[in-house]
């Protein structure tokens, strides 16, 4: 077995703390990437929201005890203009930046949280859902690569497998804000926790409103701002030192992965046009779609009418569980996430992959069983395994999901590739959020069969189609998709070029030979 491979950057001095909190460059790095993390803050909240409202009753009154199609459209309205916004936000962000891009999408979120707030009926909760996601599709699509953009080399994979932590702190927020409601009489036992939604984008817009949010460095390099990245990168990864080893090394990279970018075609249909943009494409619409349709839709937007059919239709015990899953993901997720570059990646997908399938079996035996002998302990028996279900779908899709995705996308295509991967998403759940509640109703516990097979189909994927990618600098990891020599190409360009003779073809050549002859 070959020994683990030492991350080039690993091998440069470089002027911080090993100490990610004892450095002020990477505590101030940390700031602008928690203010990030705010982004998906709403898509949690909003993933257990639902859930919560169905058990206040104040909210049941007030909208007719929305059931099947009704309730699915409710639901799905949230994810219909994301399937159109991401393709925006790639747009814009391109051609003006990551953070105006970030600042139109709060606005736009806030405005549809405060349109549901203040909802007297069905159409205007819709209208305000599909208003807050239009919203918040811009920011799926910019703020995850922003994340890995203005990242430490060496905190970079965990900074992004933890994107998803903030998702499960708004969805136990929202999860217990609504337990608490339960025995309101007000409206606002539903209006409190919807106005709650506008917490994490409006966080976000106010940050980069007060000008104290930086740019992504390599789009400042992309539109001709080289000094300004150059200050941007020594702030935050070396202390201001412009003249540190791991900062010259960095900017070769982006400058070097920019003109590469620069020299292809890079409209959308660059992804059809070499056999590494095809796998690429591949691979992030087959992770968008299984990370819906692998069963975890019915869990948690689904787990009141799932509950129902194992006998529990207490309205604070399904809060509770729903809360108690909630807090569950974040610790999973944290954990999970100080694993990425120890294990790998492909390792941990394959594991969630397994554990996913595994878990969604015993539940579908289990509620079978339940629905056959009405045995109150079969039916109990359920609930661990919906939280076991969990650590599986985090290893893989919660920790892994975004930050994968972004980081095999090279600079000029990753808004792009970052836009369908939002869009294949969000037509994923739409679907989902819609056919779940109908299929419920009619088949119930049947229903589950058809995400087996699904599940069988990842474990396929995950084996076949994705490539390890520990170890590398967002630029590095970008190009192996294209071929190992791509990568280490990547590596030898920024060497040479932080030594001053870059452009030497055979100096390169020599430098990769070398490597592989130390591997």
């Amino acid at each position: 077995m070959a020994p683990p491979r030492t991350p080039a950057f690993a091998t440069l001095a470089n002027n911080t703390n090993p100490t990610w909190y004892k450095d002020p460059g990477l505590r101030r790095m940390a700031i602008h990437i928690a203010f990030l993390y705010c982004c998906v803050f709403t898509f949690g909240y909003d993933g257990s929201l639902l859930n919560g409202l169905q058990t206040v009753p104040k909210w049941q009154k007030d909208f007719d005890s929305p059931t099947g199609n009704i309730l699915g459209l409710i639901a799905a309205s949230f994810y219909l203009p994301k399937i159109i916004t991401p393709s925006i936000a790639s747009w814009i962000s391109d051609r003006w930046g990551r953070r105006i891009c970030l600042l139109i999408g709060s606005v736009i979120s806030v405005a549809g949280a405060l349109i549901n707030t203040f909802a007297t009926g069905r159409g205007m909760l819709i209208g305000g859902r599909a208003v807050l996601g239009a919203g918040l599709g811009m920011h799926a699509t910019v703020a995850p690569p922003m994340v890995q953009e203005i990242c430490h080399p060496r905190l970079r994979a965990v900074a992004g497998g933890m994107w998803l932590m903030n998702f499960y702190v708004g969805s136990t927020l929202a999860a217990w804000l609504c337990f608490g409601m339960i025995n309101w009489t007000s409206s606002w036992a539903w209006r409190l926790p919807t106005l709650v939604q506008a917490l994490g984008t409006g966080a976000v817009g106010i940050y980069i409103a007060c000008g104290l949010m930086v740019e992504s460095p390599r789009w400042l390099i992309s539109v001709g701002k080289e000094d300004q990245a150059l200050q941007t990168i020594a702030k935050m990864h070396a202390n201001g030192d412009v003249e540190d080893d791991l900062v010259l090394y960095e900017m070769e990279e982006i400058k070097r992965g920019v003109e590469i970018d620069r020299e292809a075609s890079q409209g959308y249909l660059a992804f059809f046009k070499t056999p590494g943009n095809r796998r690429r494409l591949f691979v992030l619409m087959g992770i968008a779609a299984s990370g819906q349709l692998c069963g975890v839709g019915l869990i948690s937007y689904y787990i009141s009418p799932i509950l129902k059919l194992i006998g529990i239709t207490s309205a604070s015990q399904v809060a509770g569980i729903n809360g108690g899953l909630a807090i569950w993901n974040l610790i999973t997720t944290v954990i999970l996430a100080q694993f990425v570059e120890r294990i790998g990646r492909r390792p941990l997908w394959i594991f969630g992959a397994v554990g996913i399938l595994g878990t969604f079996a015993i539940i579908t035996g289990l509620s079978g069983s339940f629905a056959t002998s009405k045995n109150a302990a079969v039916g109990t028996a359920v609930i661990p395994f919906l939280y076991i279900f969990y650590i599986f779908y985090n290893a893989s899709f919660s920790v892994l999901g975004n930050l994968y995705v972004a980081e095999i996308l090279p600079f000029g295509l990753r808004a792009k590739g970052m836009s369908i991967y939002v869009t294949t998403q969000s037509v994923s759940l739409a679907f989902n959020q819609y056919v779940n509640p109908v299929a419920l109703t009619a088949i119930a516990w049947k229903y589950y069969l058809v995400y087996i097979g699904v599940q069988v189909l990842l474990i396929i994927f995950a084996i076949t189609m994705l490539k390890e990618t520990k170890g590398y600098t967002i630029e590095e990891v970008s190009r192996l998709f294209d071929g190992q020599e791509h990568a280490d190409h990547m590596v030898a360009e920024a060497q040479l070029g932080k030594a001053g003779i870059a452009g030497q073809d055979k100096r390169v050549d020599e430098f990769v030979e070398t490597a592989h002859e130390l591997k």
